[in-house]
């Protein structure tokens, strides 16, 4: 849809409200929501917010060299403007109605007797006219006061040098002494709603709620509509906002990274005495300027490189921006991300509890679910197979319907495994084809043993964050040489009770790729294995190789839109 006449008015007059620092919140309100409506509007807005980048950068990148822009610089940038000038959007001019009839205005004459000058109110004129003066030279010779222009939402161990706690609604006011973040994580909020999170060692000040300095450090901005056009300047570059989420990587020797993860952003790179060059930054893309000169160059996106959000205060959880959450980690003792410091547990299916080594050997289970009280993210686990086939997985009495009749005997632990522990074929294509970590976990349940996972215990280990699905790659173990491949078991899926997925005869030599979607109001995961009803020698009971294998384990994590 494009813009009338009306709209392009208001808009425009909105945008030189914007740059001069006169608008409204209301006003601000109107502008942001006219640029989203109209693409020809969002278009003509991320030019001026180009040119005026570029005017203005000139000039703080100057003022942070305590060094004025060369002439030469400055004839340079005028004559781009020139040439921006002949391919600029033409701007539409109200014309008078044709059937509109004009008349000249005709000199007005008042009569009347000549006034005289009061000298009180001549003294009175003077003095005011002198106090406008010195207001103006007081404005333009004094530096602005400092004002409050961001307020602190959370932190990590961090320590900084600005003398204000660091805690929960502490005020920052604008200022041109730098503060330095000394140790931790910290995510502030300026009140043009733009949420930064800073990682030490950083060194950084504010001008305005639209603009901060950032002399070195690393940086993650997230842009509401309310932020658009905010600004971040380090010694030789400026990114400007147009919509974003970007990552800012300022070393101290001057080399600037800049790491577009949503919308866009305009780069302006070059320092003192330098060119100055522009370039827009979109979604995916990274570039790096160099601090010899004002050269940018694409680099490859590290999604990794600042944190993002501080998602877990309490547990010292800083997110950057990762994926997935491995559940094996975090039954391992770790925060889900790779920190998990056992190499191994393992569950007893018949009480419920955790051992240190169980010993193999066929055993007959309650028939019944055992609550696991030594892990938060366990809910239950159970042997299935009772008679009537009314199985009940969760701590809520969800019931497994559908679960189909077996022996009741299982032969080994739960046992969960921070890396590979059996050699199998299918761990090898598994390892090849499709691991995306190193320590990538291992959930081995024996046939006929059932697991069910507390999902609002995962949630609670990742605040901040949706839980979109599970995921895990599955099938049976080798655990001998001699484990025929006719080998098979039936894999079951459940989400409250209720099977989201299965897989009916999984053979030793097949893979199972298995993906569950997860809403916020599902409550529990269950992965059951029971036996393939299937003998395969004498003196054995029917699951005696069926052992199954779940790699990789993964909740797949989303952030929620701000």
């Amino acid at each position: 849809m494009k813009s009338s006449i009306k709209e392009k008015t208001q808009f425009r007059c909105l945008l030189m409200k914007s740059l001069d620092g006169t608008i409204s919140k209301e006003e601000t309100a109107v502008f942001n929501q006219l640029v989203f409506d109209f693409p020809d509007l969002e278009e003509y807005y991320f030019k001026c917010m180009d040119l005026h980048s570029a005017l203005d950068g000139i000039q703080t990148l100057a003022e942070m060299s305590h060094l004025d822009v060369e002439v030469e610089q400055k004839n340079a940038f005028l004559s781009e403007l020139g040439e921006y000038e002949k391919i600029a959007p033409t701007m539409e001019v109200l014309s008078a109605p044709e059937d509109k009839e004009w008349f000249p205005v005709k000199k007005i004459s008042y009569a009347g007797s000549v006034r005289k000058i009061n000298k009180f109110s001549l003294v009175t004129a003077v003095l005011g006219t002198a106090a406008f003066i010195l207001m103006i030279l007081y404005v333009r010779i004094v530096p602005n006061a400092p004002y409050q222009v961001a307020t602190i939402c959370d932190s990590i161990d961090a320590e900084w040098s600005a003398g204000l706690p660091i805690s929960s609604g502490t005020r920052i006011s604008s200022d041109s002494r730098p503060i330095q973040l000394t140790r931790g994580i910290m995510k502030l909020q300026t009140d043009s709603q733009v949420e930064i999170t800073l990682e030490a060692p950083t060194e950084f000040y504010f001008s305005s709620d639209y603009n901060m300095v950032m002399n070195y450090g690393k940086l993650f901005a997230h842009v509401s509509r309310q932020g658009l056009g905010f600004t971040v300047a380090t010694p030789n570059s400026r990114i400007t906002d147009l919509g974003t989420e970007f990552g800012v990587l300022s070393q101290i020797d001057g080399t600037t990274e800049v790491h577009m993860f949503k919308g866009k952003a305009n780069v302006f790179g070059g320092g003192k005495n330098q060119t100055k060059t522009s370039q827009i930054l979109t979604a995916g893309s990274a570039v790096s300027v160099s601090r010899h000169n004002s050269t940018v160059q694409e680099i490859s996106l590290d999604k990794g490189v600042v944190v993002r959000d501080i998602i877990g205060s309490e547990n010292k959880l800083a997110w950057r921006g990762q994926t997935t959450l491995r559940f094996a980690d975090l039954l391992l003792g770790g925060n889900g991300f790779g920190t998990a410091s056992l190499p191994n547990i393992e569950y007893d299916p018949a009480a419920g509890t955790v051992v240190s080594s169980g010993v193999a050997g066929y055993r007959s289970g309650p028939g019944k679910r055992k609550a696991i009280s030594q892990s938060p993210y366990l809910d239950s686990i159970f042997v299935p197979g009772s008679e009537d086939g009314d199985v009940i997985v969760s701590s809520l009495g969800h019931k497994f319907g559908e679960c189909p009749e077996t022996s009741g005997l299982y032969f080994a632990n739960v046992l969960c495994q921070k890396n590979f522990l059996f050699f199998d074929p299918i761990q090898q294509v598994f390892k090849q084809s499709r691991q995306q970590f190193e320590d990538s976990g291992f959930l081995y349940l024996h046939s006929n043993v059932g697991l069910t996972i507390d999902l609002n215990a995962v949630r609670r280990a990742v605040p901040g964050l949706s839980v979109s699905s599970f995921s895990a790659f599955a099938g049976i173990i080798r655990t001998w040489n001699d484990t025929p491949d006719s080998s098979e078991a039936d894999v079951w899926i459940l989400v409250d009770g209720q099977v989201r997925s299965s897989r009916k005869a999984l053979r030793a030599d097949e893979g199972y790729d298995i993906h569950i979607d997860i809403t916020d109001e599902d409550r529990f995961l269950t992965l059951i294995v029971t036996d393939g009803g299937k003998t395969y020698s004498e003196g054995f009971p029917a699951n005696h190789y069926d052992t199954c294998g779940f790699a990789e384990p993964v909740f797949n994590l989303v952030l929620p839109s701000k």
